[in-house]
């Protein structure tokens, strides 16, 4: 198994832990022990996806990671100010 695999293995892990969490939760919701956890592993999940985005690159396409790539799209500063004096 890859150190990729690795990774996506573990975090596919804490997010089965939250969601079950989250689920004792709506039967429980007065378990500060279980919210507690809860956090826990929302903050652990967080940082392996950003561990795993810094070295793989995006896991999920969204707003973010789709602007990313927006500015090779666009117009160089150097195209825009042709633009400007080819207008002149």
């Amino acid at each position: 198994m890859t150190e990729q695999e690795r990774l996506m293995r573990k975090i596919s892990a804490c997010q089965f832990a939250m969601w079950e969490l989250k689920i004792f939760l709506d039967t429980h919701p007065n378990d500060c022990g279980a919210m507690k956890r809860l956090a826990e592993y929302e903050k652990q999940t967080q940082d392996l996806i950003a561990q795993y985005e810094e070295t793989y690159g995006p896991m999920n396409l969204n707003e973010m990671t789709a602007n990313r790539v927006a500015w090779v799209q666009d117009p160089w500063p150097w195209e825009i100010q042709a633009q400007k004096e080819g207008q002149s």
